[in-house]
């Protein structure tokens, strides 16, 4: 039996055994560079029990994840992450700790990947900046990277005199044909020229956000907890996302349209720790369809990790301020180490939640 409920704002829950044209930017007059930095990446410091030899290193903000302190301490890196078709599928996003996911004009969504510790060698498909990104991103007091944008949010990157790195201007970009991609979903980067540029353009080196909470010793997440197994986020009759939890490594799998989302350079499936839906409203600005999304505001959602989901709540009171997730009980929510994705939906997304 499908139990359905309506939201204030027209979200509809489906609980089933017994729970619960993009216009493509054209870009121009890019500079190609002639080689590309590439760094040794990051190794983390595995954890141990109380038992063994006490943990060394830092637990980084965004993850929960031990590395060593100097790498904790660097200023996070935001890249706006094309997810046309076209672009799929895209390259270092399995190193990122933070993803945030939210629409963009005509029936698609874009990422926002955070990335602290980890340095990958490819990165991309690069993409264009929106408003309400780069409020998200503002959180994190970062170097912001992307390939130009909507008049309104390269206002806002000089209004907030952000740390930018835009493809447009910089040659820390290549286009990569090799995976068949054509302009303008194929611009890709890699963190080492990122760290490159933040050097030379004489950016801050270290970041000033708040992180997270995280912890590996936790039993059930609430008593108001749901069994949380697998469940969906369809934002448009063309594009879906699932979430499967597998049981024996305790995070999600996810997949777009049907299809294991995996890494394109790393080769490597996604593998989720938490995930929290974000409850937004949105309207659409222009014939192009450009959008409004509400995220300086408070509204509701969901935290889901371990198989388990709780309501939550979240504010955001200003644009450089941190959005708050709480649970129903008023306490900030205390994340499971690993990666993390916000998905922002609006009035017309459909989540499906499925118990077994």
């Amino acid at each position: 039996m499908l139990r359905k409920l309506i939201f204030p704002i027209l979200f509809l829950l489906v609980f089933t055994s017994c729970t619960p044209t993009n216009a493509n930017e054209m870009t121009t007059d890019l500079v190609e560079p002639t080689t590309t930095i590439v760094e040794e990446e990051t190794t983390p410091i595995e954890e141990t029990s109380s038992s063994e030899t006490p943990v060394t290193g830092e637990p980084s903000p965004l993850s929960g994840i031990y590395y060593e302190e100097e790498i904790v301490l660097q200023r996070p890196v935001a890249i706006m992450l094309d997810n046309h078709p076209a672009a799929r599928w895209q390259a270092g996003l399995v190193k990122a700790e933070i993803v945030y996911e939210a629409e963009v004009e005509g029936p698609y969504t874009r990422y926002l990947a955070i990335f602290l510790c980890e340095a990958p060698e490819h990165i991309g498909p690069v993409r264009s900046a929106r408003p309400y990104f780069i409020r998200y991103a503002l959180e994190y007091d970062p170097i912001y990277v992307h390939v130009g944008g909507s008049m309104d949010a390269m206002k806002d990157i000089q209004d907030y005199n952000m740390a930018d790195i835009d493809g447009l201007y910089s040659g820390e970009f290549w286009r990569y044909n090799d995976t068949g991609k054509k302009i303008p979903n194929n611009m890709y980067t890699a963190m080492a020229n990122i760290r490159s540029a933040q050097s030379y353009k004489q950016f801050r080196t270290e970041g000033q956000f708040d992180g997270f909470l995280f912890s590996e010793e936790f039993e059930k997440l609430e008593l108001q907890s749901e069994k949380c197994l697998n469940f969906s986020i369809e934002y448009n009759d063309d594009y879906k996302v699932e979430y499967k939890f597998d049981a024996e490594n305790s995070d999600y799998q996810r997949y777009v349209n049907g299809k294991r989302h995996v890494d394109e350079y790393y080769d490597e499936d996604l593998a989720i720790s938490n995930i929290i839906i974000q409850k937004t409203k949105k309207q659409v600005l222009d014939d192009i369809g450009r959008l409004h999304i509400q995220n300086i505001s408070e509204g509701t959602g969901f935290l889901i990790r371990n198989g388990e989901m709780i309501e939550i709540t979240w504010s955001k009171t200003s644009a450089r301020e941190k959005t708050v997730y709480k649970d129903l009980m008023g306490s900030e929510v205390v994340l499971k180490p690993g990666q993390t994705w916000i998905q922002v939906v609006t009035q017309n997304t459909v989540i499906e939640m499925e118990e077994l």
